[in-house]
């Protein structure tokens, strides 16, 4: 038999000579390292886990109850707005990826059904999950297990950049049946331990505290020595972690290369960031140092078609028979849409104009299909629910859960403004796909996933949204 004894976050197992063991060795270890890193690991409060079969069932039997009950509290209810907004948003998306993919699917597989009917498997999977997941108290994914997310999703980079690439890139795991992609785990995983950091931080990374007397007495002389340590100590509290925590997984996704997943991630994390207390003149000076970053993947070949996706934004009809062709078309699918639009299902740039029309640029379609009339409707469906996640997660007084709602809601509000910017050739095309729309299992699975957890928020939120 082992006792265990709690000091400063560690856990030592002790046996009846009093000689510690290997394994509470290299736990202490372990958490040594994380702790310098400023990683939040505590094994203190961790139970032996019971993995014989009688114990499993009777789990599986207790979640099962637990969760009926919970769906069933009248307290403890989701927000049915966000709930109905995200059912019409992927109900919607659904059926416009239907139409856009069938002529497309018929061409490539000689099967038109093909991509409806393994969206529909994964519409059904992941509203399942949600359902799920929204049972799950959010605390749950605080503190070790945000940090599980996040080494499972660096093993899962690290494996997609050794497997043979796909379409001249690694973004994805082929497991037989479908195929995964780690970059939308990734998402996930940034958002759970930005938000576990400013939990346990958001105290230092919004007041400054002086270790020394002495630096207390020099800042009461100085102003400019106080605004110094103040910047510095910022520094260290509000920017220096996250680049722990997000550099290895941007440097993951530009080696595959997923520039798309690398802004996107970049503007999550740089949203909780200065919401969590980072100085303005550290945020500018992190966007002015990313957007060179960028810059600089895309214009020194880092990226192999960086430069031609540039010029072609710039001017796609200079070669519009060439590298401008997909721009092009997908401008004239949505000049030709006029108000109304050609009626669901009549568009003709899906005709193998626009290649892979259910993918990127989906939008383009629903231009042409819907109009303008039904692609404004689409926006504002987007625009109220985001609108409804950051009320569901500023609602909630948990700063957790409100970190972790708002980098959700901002996630798909990213996705879906640079997805509509990309189509409309505001911005370079960089291969981004549109929320509950584009083609794909593991992008919908994820975050049908991700919604689940911002409905769990919602749910344990004392504070209802009329």
């Amino acid at each position: 038999m082992s006792t265990v004894s709690k000091q400063s976050g560690k856990t030592e197992e002790v046996k009846k000579n009093g000689k510690r063991t290997f394994r509470s060795k290299a736990k202490d270890l372990f958490v040594r390292v994380m702790n310098k890193l400023n990683f939040d690991v505590d094994f203190s409060r961790r139970k032996k886990r019971d993995w014989s079969p009688g114990h499993i069932l009777a789990s599986v039997k207790n979640a099962s109850a637990n969760s009926l009950t919970v769906f069933n509290s009248k307290q403890m209810m989701f927000d049915k707005p966000l709930f109905i907004l995200v059912i019409v948003l992927v109900l919607v998306g659904t059926a416009m990826m239907s139409s856009a993919s069938y002529a497309y699917a018929y061409s490539q597989y000689k099967n038109s059904m093909y991509f409806i009917e393994k969206q529909v498997v994964f519409v059904l999977l992941g509203i399942f999950l949600m359902l799920v997941v929204s049972t799950i108290p959010p605390d749950k994914f605080k503190g070790v297990t945000s940090y599980v997310f996040w080494f499972i999703s660096l093993g899962l980079l690290v494996l997609v950049r050794l497997l043979p690439a796909k379409k001249g890139v690694h973004r994805w795991i082929d497991l037989g049946f479908t195929t995964f992609q780690p970059s939308e785990l990734a998402k996930f995983a940034v958002i759970l331990v930005c938000a576990t950091y400013i939990t346990y931080h958001f105290k230092e990374m919004n007041i400054t505290t002086y270790k020394k007397r002495e630096t207390k007495l020099k800042a009461a002389r100085s102003n400019s020595y106080r605004i110094r340590y103040d910047l510095r100590r910022n520094f260290q509290t509000a920017v220096w972690p996250f680049i722990w925590r997000i550099g290895p997984v941007l440097g993951l996704l530009l080696l595959e290369p997923h520039l798309s997943c690398t802004i996107i991630i970049m503007l999550i994390t740089g949203t909780l960031m200065l919401l969590g207390g980072t100085r303005k003149v550290f945020f500018g000076g992190l966007l002015a140092l990313s957007g060179i970053l960028v810059s600089l993947v895309v214009f020194t070949g880092f990226i192999p078609y960086g430069k031609t996706r540039i010029a072609v934004w710039m001017d796609p009809f200079a070669d519009a028979k060439g590298a401008g062709w997909q721009n092009v078309q997908s401008l004239l699918a949505i000049s030709s849409g006029g108000l109304f639009g050609a009626g669901f299902g009549n568009s003709r740039q899906k005709f193998m104009y626009i290649a892979e029309p259910q993918n990127d640029f989906i939008f383009a379609v629903v231009c042409e299909e819907l109009g303008l009339v039904g692609a404004a409707f689409i926006i504002v469906l987007f625009a109220i629910f985001i609108w409804r996640g950051f009320a569901v997660s500023i609602a909630n007084p948990d700063r957790f859960q409100k970190f972790v709602g708002i980098g959700i809601t901002s996630q798909i509000g990213y996705q879906m403004i640079l997805n509509i910017m990309v189509v409309t050739n505001m911005v370079p095309n960089t291969g981004i796909s549109l929320p509950f729309f584009s083609s794909g299992g593991t992008s919908l699975t994820m975050l049908l996933a991700e919604i689940g957890v911002l409905l769990a928020i919602s749910r344990s939120s004392p504070n209802k949204i009329t």
